[in-house]
């Protein structure tokens, strides 16, 4: 008997080392919509988190607001919280997601009572051009478009169909956005030419609400 009882705290002893060894998982990184506000937990310590969405208010005269936000936050703190607070209530009405700059690591989320709408690509998706640039095509008549490589930065861009952003030009029901013509945000390099593979590609239509997000698997 005092063998076994021995035996049993010397186990217990050792939970807490095995667990600092490995055995303990890091918390995974995730989105929530709360009242006053976006919270991203889970984050890299120190490191920046890129919030992204689109909300759809209706003002007092029943005229419906399109509003998009793209914002990147820091973790000034270091315990992996990073929060994105709202200028009023949460948007009923609302579609985010939270991009890890550091990690690549992603989450979308919507207020309770939303539902969350996450589609593929309506059309080819992402691919080549004979130029050789790398673009995103989709049809839609509208699109925020952010794409976030880990560890250097992200790159955004709003698109209209046969608008400025719109490489065809033509309002043809299609979007096509290369990825050198995107908009640096404030801290990162001018934007690339092609995609690399783990580069996170986030696609939301102010209109639908929907949500298509995809990581690069390998350089197209």
């Amino acid at each position: 008997m005092r063998f076994q009882t021995l035996r049993r705290h010397v186990l217990l002893g050792l939970l807490p080392l095995l667990g600092v060894a490995g055995i303990a998982r890091a918390e995974p990184f995730r989105l929530t919509v709360e009242a006053d506000g976006l919270v991203a937990t889970g984050a890299t310590a120190r490191g920046q988190v890129i919030f992204f969405g689109v909300a759809r208010v209706i003002d007092p005269d029943d005229v419906v607001n399109v509003v998009p936000r793209l914002e990147a936050r820091t973790d000034d703190d270091g315990d992996g919280r990073v929060t994105l607070p709202f200028d009023g209530p949460a948007p009923l009405r609302s579609t985010w997601a939270a991009v890890d700059l550091a990690a690549g690591t992603f989450d979308v989320a919507v207020p309770e009572g939303f539902r969350l709408q996450r589609v593929n690509f309506r059309g080819r998706g992402l691919g080549k051009r004979p130029d050789g640039r790398d673009s995103v095509l989709d049809h839609r008549g509208m699109a925020e478009l952010l794409v976030v490589r880990p560890g250097v930065g992200g790159w955004a861009l709003r698109l209209g169909d046969g608008g400025p952003g719109d490489e065809d030009g033509r309002a043809n029901g299609r979007l096509e956005a290369t990825l050198d013509r995107m908009t640096p945000l404030p801290g990162s390099p001018a934007a690339p030419q092609t995609f690399l593979k783990d580069d996170v590609v986030l696609l939301i239509d102010p209109n639908l609400l929907e949500i298509t997000l995809v990581k690069v698997p390998n350089a197209l």
